[in-house]
């Protein structure tokens, strides 16, 4: 590997122009101090032909081994013509190109632009002056082992530097995975976005006698609001900040205010393609200028806790990804292993059939339709572990595919509404409610006896619910290896939503709700009615 692998043309550029540079100034600076004329022609055929190599390892036309022997043989030649003549030259020169060689090549490359500047060197200076004095042998011996001595070092950067490159993204990610598994454990609720977003609010209540507080994320391609879970997030829909307001902010920097709305960008973004942004309404009755003095002196106070929220919006999208992944991983290991070896089972079942006495038909068909309905479980459970919320799928129609898919598996008649606005939810928040919903609708099919099940689903970010319903027989008695229940409400409390479960022999009502207005809601009373 080539260090210009590792640290790219513009690394490799850099370290050829600076050995030439400060080759032509080692060579140069005594030619004009002592006005040798002589050298200064030497030093200016030495700058046309290092300005030549550099302009051909930058446009990349000419194969860079040939080039650097080229080099090497024109630098040589200049040289022994200029012993020949007798003009007082440093021979640092002889020590770029076995460098560079050593840089690019390693051992072989300083070895064989090495043995290049030799044997031109034999050729020139014989051909020009015969045998050498024992004054310019010296000079020729300084100057070749300086190049070998500085071709070694090169050898030596070279494969360090490939080792570095090669093992680098390996330890910097082992690295950063400690570090990560260290703070994850230090801070937090730190690291959960709701917790430090309900602090950026109450921190702002202290300063500010504000309504329909928000925070807000803003990307080239939408503009959405966090749910924090805060009652302070009370308020109406006519309280929160126009996209104008939180444009001013995001485009400058620096807190806006545009009648009573205000907003004000919360420094600290890793991402420069977002903007985290703070707004809300402030009471008319305040000065303007009173106003503008607590806007600056709050956009200073709530600089660390926009470095906190940032911070945690990251662990909560790589918590986001891993269980994307991990969901897939099972769903592949369910696959190509539960599911294949039961379905061998029932071909093994088929087998023995045959070989049995008609009187075991009977619980033959038992085991064989024992055997399908697990495999379609197993299937049906593989299709959910894939299934998400995507960039061109909304939440609502996630919730409507999952209920057609089980109302087919099933027989059960899903009816499912759909009711939501363009503006998305955060990809982690709506991948959570989707869990809860498939639970709940799994639930419903698997367990409650239902004829009919209705699902609703309503977005309007950011604000959420949804609510399941059957006509079942209700909720049994708990068992100790149940954990659905319990994982649904660790859902929920993961996005600050709430989770309210009505349950009797006429059916049940799952309602989540999320980002509601004055606390947390009930169930209506049509929604808890049973059909």
């Amino acid at each position: 590997m080539e260090v210009s692998r590792g640290l790219g043309l513009p690394g490799h550029f850099t370290v050829g122009a600076a050995a030439r540079i400060l080759a032509l100034c080692a060579t140069g600076i005594p030619a004009i101090w002592v006005r040798d004329t002589g050298g200064l022609v030497v030093v200016l055929a030495l700058a046309i032909i290092w300005a030549v190599a550099i302009s051909l390892s930058v446009v990349r036309r000419f194969p860079a081994p040939l080039a650097l022997l080229a080099e090497a043989a024109a630098v040589t030649v200049v040289c022994a013509v200029a012993l020949d003549r007798g003009i007082s030259l440093h021979l640092t020169a002889l020590a770029v190109t076995p460098f560079l060689g050593g840089i690019r090549r390693g051992i072989r490359g300083a070895s064989i632009t090495l043995l290049i500047e030799i044997a031109v060197l034999t050729l020139t200076v014989f051909q020009l002056s015969g045998r050498p004095s024992a004054e310019q042998s010296a000079q020729l011996v300084a100057g070749l082992t300086l190049g070998l001595g500085l071709g070694l070092i090169g050898a030596y950067v070279q494969s360090t530097q490939s080792a570095r490159t090669e093992l680098a993204p390996y330890r910097d990610v082992m690295t950063l995975l400690e570090q990560l598994l260290e703070l994850s454990d230090q801070l937090d609720n730190d690291l959960d976005p709701h917790s430090v977003g309900r602090r950026v609010l109450t921190a702002t209540q202290d300063q500010l006698p504000t309504t329909g507080l928000g925070i807000w994320e803003m990307t080239p391609e939408e503009l959405r609001r966090l749910p924090t879970g805060s009652p302070l997030e009370a308020g109406s829909d006519e309280d929160d900040p126009g996209i104008d307001v939180l444009g001013e902010a995001a485009a400058t920097g620096r807190p806006a205010l545009r009648g009573a709305h205000f907003a004000i960008p919360l420094d600290g973004s890793a991402k420069g393609s977002h903007v985290l942004l703070l707004g809300g309404r402030l009471p008319s009755t305040l000065p303007e200028r009173q106003v503008y003095a607590q806007l600056r002196h709050l956009h200073t106070a709530l600089r660390s806790l926009g470095v906190h929220l940032e911070a945690a919006l990251m662990f909560a999208e790589l918590r986001h990804v891993a269980t994307q992944d991990e969901r897939r991983r099972l769903a592949r290991e369910m696959h190509d292993g539960v599911a294949q070896d039961i379905a061998s089972m029932g071909y093994l079942v088929d087998a023995l059939a045959e070989d049995l006495p008609p009187s075991s038909a009977p619980q033959i068909e038992l085991l064989r339709s024992t055997i399908t309905r697990v495999v379609a479980e197993v299937r049906t459970s593989v299709t959910a572990l894939r299934m998400d919320v995507d960039a061109n799928q909304s939440l609502g129609e996630a919730v409507s595919g999952l209920a057609r898919r089980l109302s087919a598996s099933s027989g059960i008649s899903i009816r499912s509404t759909v009711d939501e606005r363009t503006t998305r939810l955060q990809p982690e928040v709506e991948s959570e409610l989707l869990r809860i919903a498939q639970e709940a609708l799994t639930n419903a099919v698997k367990h409650s006896g239902a004829r009919s099940i209705d699902v609703t689903c309503q977005v309007d970010a950011p604000r959420a619910r949804i609510v399941v319903r059957d006509n079942g027989r209700g909720l049994g008695p708990s068992r100790e290896d149940s954990h659905g229940l319990t994982i649904m409400r660790e859902r929920a409390a993961l996005v600050g939503a709430s989770l309210t479960i009505d349950s009797s022999q006429l059916g049940t009502v799952v309602y989540v709700s999320l980002g509601s207005r004055g606390g947390t809601p009930r169930p209506t009373e049509e929604e808890v009615t049973y059909p």
